[in-house]
């Protein structure tokens, strides 16, 4: 059963009309400036007294990297790709979940501010994320680095896997992605059915969305739209989702995807939660936050099972 708080919020997003950004391309056009102010770009000014943040320029854009002002707990060291449709910057609840993690877990954290559409596409996004991770992620052990991503920061982190294997660079260690989006085209009959009760996104203007980061290159290309890719060769994952998100069926598609693979893969689907849901000040979250840690606390558990030689 959905939590009071939930509701409360959820009735709150509703009445702060947030979905009217994604109503359609017009609302998103105009909605730009806003949700692409350089402060959001910045952590706010309570997370930099409460932590050490460091800063690297990547391309022309900044990474930041958050760590306890005390002594590392953990060597985890998790590169996180924001959401927003690749046209927001991020928004509070992000620089908030980050806190959480470093908190609980006591590592280090950091998060790319990379480039935004409708300026800029993958052919600009893509480079300065796979950039800033050989940059800020190169400093920790491969055996210690985690990726999470949520929303289209969902597309980016299975991406990026892509790039490194490739390159026959390290791969992270596992992935956690939250509400992803992966298939660009945003046109699963699920969608457009739970469209109307999603307080938060919309399915006309977050295709426009993705039309702007594809560039002309087909959504059905599995370098623009992972759900058409192959993870042969992926690290385990894990999915959060809530039954009142439009992207519903990407998040069960990566867990297909996956499955396909041999990928060890967890799929969280909660009844009645809403897009970043993990992000929010809910008891929900706080279950799925330690769902999350269970995973990680596995991975680690898993890797010192079979390596004796750190």
């Amino acid at each position: 059963m959905t939590s009071l708080r939930a509701r409360l919020l959820i009735g709150r997003i509703r009445a702060q009309r947030n979905k009217h950004f994604y109503a359609d391309p017009a609302a998103m056009r105009a909605g730009l400036a806003a949700h692409q102010d350089p402060d959001r770009s910045r952590p706010p000014r309570w997370l930099t007294r409460r932590y050490r943040v460091a800063v690297d320029e990547i391309d022309g854009h900044d990474c930041f990297t958050l760590s306890p002002k005390e002594k590392l707990r953990s060597r985890w060291h998790i590169f996180h790709l924001h959401g927003g449709g690749f046209v927001e910057a991020p928004e509070p609840h992000h620089w908030r979940f980050a806190a959480r993690i470093v908190d609980r877990l006591g590592c280090t954290y950091s998060l790319p501010m990379y480039p935004l559409a409708p300026e800029h596409d993958h052919r600009t996004i893509v480079p300065m994320v796979a950039d800033a991770y050989r940059t800020v992620m190169t400093r920790t052990h491969p055996t210690d680095r985690l990726v999470f991503g949520d929303s289209a920061g969902g597309t980016l982190a299975l991406t990026l896997v892509h790039l490194l294997q490739q390159a026959q660079e390290p791969l992270p260690v596992a992935l956690a992605l939250f509400s992803p989006w992966i298939d660009l085209a945003t046109d699963d009959p699920d969608s457009w059915r739970i469209d109307p009760t999603d307080p938060e996104l919309g399915v006309t203007g977050l295709r426009q969305a993705g039309r702007w980061y594809a560039a002309g290159r087909a959504l059905d290309d599995p370098g623009i739209s992972p759900a058409f890719a192959d993870l042969n060769g992926y690290p385990p994952l894990t999915v959060f989702i809530g039954t009142r998100d439009i992207l519903l069926p990407d998040a069960r598609r990566i867990k297909q995807l996956g499955d396909a693979a041999g990928v060890p893969g967890e799929l969280h689907e909660y009844p009645g939660m809403f897009h970043n849901w993990i992000m929010k000040a809910i008891p929900e979250a706080r279950t799925a936050t330690n769902e999350l840690l269970d995973f990680i606390h596995g991975i680690k558990e898993d890797h010192d099972d079979s390596s004796h030689d750190r």
